[in-house]
This record gives structure tokens, sequence and C-alpha cells, in this order.
């Protein structure tokens, strides 16, 4: 460990359920204490401008991405691609963190950055937008775009069931149209659906399993999409993944496969659209494009 090495902390003030930045602090101290400097930042571009001045000059360890899996994603793709990212779990779910057993212990990462071990990940891009973990397009993410708009600070779990309740009655339920390609994005397969889930790493937000077996650095996407069905099909659909039942029934398919497009049957003014989530946070409207990049990121582990 050089002594002039650096390590930056991006700490999001307004992830998880209420304010970390005692916590973060803390952090901050145990690296300082462990003989490495250690520079907090909570703007974003003065973060990645800073980060690629030490990593050329060779003096960046890691970046510490301090708060939920959004904040992972932002934080990995403003960073050079040669800089292993540390991930301080301070969000609503955390979920690239639970699946690497990593906990928001100042002293423990302030260790595992002394240790240095690090994965080799696969990452999604959707819409060239890097995501880490998955993407879902149809009645969740609208439960996050509706979350999104009325977003001022942190949000709890109450904030989600009143807009999966809001979402549960207005949700229109459209056709998609989805098509499966190859590494070289010859179209391999095409049906259409009323709600898909695409998977990086198998974690999805409050314990529940919809694809459990996806592989984090297989070089797949790990699709799981339902045949179309209007509001009550989709409510039937709903509380199935919700009880984790869709695994048996006749109108869930899986697929694996690096590319995966994804579009709004007959869009018209009268055809609502239809919203895609990435890692638990609203990416975009349809259409959409998600691809696999094998192993494109250093994720420090404990």
């Amino acid at each position: 460990m050089a002594a002039n090495e650096v390590v930056l902390i991006s700490a999001n003030p307004r992830s998880g359920t209420h304010n970390r930045s005692s916590l973060v602090a803390q952090l901050k101290t145990a690296i300082e204490e462990s003989g490495l400097n250690c520079e907090l930042f909570t703007d974003l571009t003065e973060m990645a401008s800073r980060a690629r001045m030490l990593n050329e000059a060779g003096m960046l360890r890691t970046v510490v991405a301090a708060g939920g899996d959004g904040t992972a994603s932002v934080v990995a793709s403003l960073i050079p691609n040669n800089v292993p990212i540390t991930v301080f779990p301070t969000g609503s779910e955390n979920l690239l963190a639970k699946h690497f057993a990593i906990v928001a212990d100042p002293a423990k990462c302030a260790q595992s950055i002394q240790r240095m071990r690090t994965k080799q990940l696969d990452v999604m891009t959707v819409n060239d937008k890097l995501a880490l973990l998955m993407a879902s397009i149809g009645f969740d993410a609208e439960v996050v775009r509706c979350v999104h708009i009325g977003r001022k600070s942190h949000i709890s779990k109450l904030t989600y069931w009143r807009a999966i309740l809001k979402t549960l009655w207005a949700y229109q339920w459209p056709k998609l149209r989805v098509q499966v390609r190859d590494d070289k994005g010859q179209m391999v397969e095409e049906l259409d659906a009323s709600w898909v889930f695409v998977f990086n790493v198998p974690r999805y937000a409050s314990g529940i399993s919809i694809i459990n077996d996806s592989i984090d650095d297989d070089g797949n996407l790990d699709i799981g999409v339902f045949e179309p069905g209007g509001l009550v099909q989709g409510l039937w659909y709903y509380l199935c993944v919700l009880f984790g039942k869709h695994h048996s029934m006749k109108q869930w398919r899986r697929f694996r496969s690096p590319w995966i497009q994804i579009e709004i049957v007959g869009k018209s003014g009268s055809i609502p659209l239809s919203s895609c989530q990435t890692d638990g946070d609203w990416a975009c409207e349809l259409p959409v494009v998600i691809k696999i990049i094998e192993r494109k990121l250093t994720l420090v582990v404990s």
C-alpha cells in the first residue's frame, strides 16, 4: 500500500430511510486511521473529476459508493473502468451488498479496502446507461416511476406500498413486444408480454425471489417474461410474484441471452407508456435495449 494512495467516498445524502451522514463520517475516519488518505464528496461531478485526476496520477485506490444500489450504478458509470468500486450500503434495499454479504460497518469497510480482495462482475447497459443488478419493464417499474416523481428526500417501505396501491388501480398493462437477441444482435426469439424481468444478479427488493439462479459473471442476462394480460391477469401475476408461485405458471417463460429489446405494441395517444426501472431507480420509458458487458466492473468484496 503506497503512502500517497487516496480513497474517495461518493455519498448520496438522500439514500435510505433517514440521514446516514454520521455513519459516512465514521467511515472516512476509519479509512484515515488505517493509513490512507480519504476525501468525501456529495457532488457526483466533482467526485468524477477528482477520480480521473487521481487515477491518471496512479494514486486512486478505490471509490466508495455510500448509498443504495442506484448510487453504486451511477458511481460505477462515472469512474474510470480500471478503478475498483467499494460499496458502503446506506440505501433502502442494498441488494448488491446483500448479494456479497457487505454491511454498513465503517471498520469492516476500511479493512476490506486495506485487503483489496476484488471480484470481476458483468454489468448491464440499459439504453446505454449502466446498471449493475437488474431491470424490469411493467407494473413494478411503474411503481418506481410513481415514487420517483413524488420523491423529495428519504423514502421508506411505506412510500412504496402507497405507490403500489395507487398503481394497482391505474396501471393498464400494455402489451410489450420482446425480442431476444444473440451477442451479434441477431434475433433468436420474438414474443409479446405484459411484464419483463432482466437479471444480472439474482436479487430483487423485499426478498422476493423472481429469478434466483442468475450468475453475475457468465456473460448473459437472465430474462423472465409474463405473457400478455389485462388488469385481472396482471393482478394475478403480481400476487404470484409476491408469493413466489410464478415459476410453475404456463404464462411465465425464461430465457438466457446477452441482449434483449422491448417496445410497446401499438403505441398511440390512447395507449399508455410503459416504464423501465433499473436497480430500484426509474430509468426510462420504452423502447429499451438491454445488453450485458462481461466482467466490466471490479468490486471490492469483504
